[in-house]
Formats: C-alpha cells, structure tokens, sequence
C-alpha cells in the first residue's frame, strides 16, 4: 500500500514542481519591420504618429510586460536621407525626456567608455516614471536604410537576467 501512495505522490508532485521551476521569463522570437528580437512574453502591437525634429512619422512599437520589466521595440521608417540623424537624436530626445532624465543619470559617451555601445552593451539610463518613482532602462538604437529602431527594457532594477537575450538576439533582416 505504502508503494502506490509513494507514485501516487511522486505522480502529483512532478507537475507541481514543474510549475515551481517554470521560468518568469518566456523568451519567444517577435518581429518588428524587419527587427527579429526575442521578447520573454506575447508582444502587443500599436503605432501612433509623431513628431521627430522635422519629421512627421509613424511610430510601430511591439512590447510586453513580464517580471516587473517592460520591454519594447519600436520603428520609424525616415525616407529622407538628410533628416534620419536629427530624427533618430530628437527621437532619444524625446525617450530622455519622458523619464525626466537629468544630467548624471545617462551612461557617459561613447568616447569615455572602455568599450563602444554596440547591439549587446546598450545605453543605459536611470530616470523618473510619471508618478515619481525609479526607473532604470537600456536601450539600443539600430538603423537600416530608411529605418531606425529602438530595441529598450524599463524597470525598478535591471539585471542581466531581464537583459542579457534582448540584446544579444537582435536580427535585422
């Protein structure tokens, strides 16, 4: 008797510690514009129009929450050769100003770092969410042809674990 209580535990216990084990994070393939990401939930999609220095655009983000972290990719397609540099800059601008970013809290230029900003060493920033509170973010910023990415992660606190795949995964195609 004692045998069939012991699989009958073990047969209950199996899927419970499963469940126990399961990741917080599901990393799955999304895809933007031609931006292959890995994303650790089901992305939901939007697009708005906005203004980007002298450029009237349209903005196609894909993002999702998971972990306490927000992440998001996003896309502006920017025809005009002669205005992608100042749209992608009014662009960070914009994404600086909206974490009420203050002098100090950006991660310092290119040029002072021991290693350039590449797809796997992103920016990073530390700002303020619209109720006040902290938050931390990395972000890459990609362009091909016409079409300038932003690949970002927001949270209380980063670790390499809410990071390490998004930014090691990107695939332009």
């Amino acid at each position: 008797m004692s045998l069939h209580v012991s699989r009958w535990a073990v047969a209950l216990a199996i899927p419970m510690l499963s469940i126990a084990c399961s990741p917080a994070l599901n990393w799955r393939k999304a895809s933007l514009e031609g931006l292959e990401v890995l994303l650790p939930c089901k992305p939901d999609r939007a697009e708005r129009k906005v203004q980007l220095g002298a450029l009237n655009a349209v903005l196609r983000m894909s993002g999702c929450e998971a972990s306490g972290a927000l992440y998001a990719i996003s896309h502006v397609r920017v025809e005009d050769p002669t205005l992608r540099e100042a749209s992608k800059t009014a662009w960070r601008q914009a994404t600086l100003a909206a974490m009420q970013v203050t002098a100090g809290t950006t991660a310092p230029p290119e040029a002072d770092r021991p290693q350039a900003k590449t797809e796997r060493n992103p920016e990073q920033i530390e700002g303020k969410r619209p109720d006040g509170s902290g938050v931390q973010a990395q972000f890459v910023w990609l362009n091909k042809g016409p079409d300038i990415y932003q690949v970002a992660v927001y949270a209380s606190k980063l670790d390499k674990e809410k990071t390490e795949l998004l930014f090691s995964e990107l695939r332009l195609q």
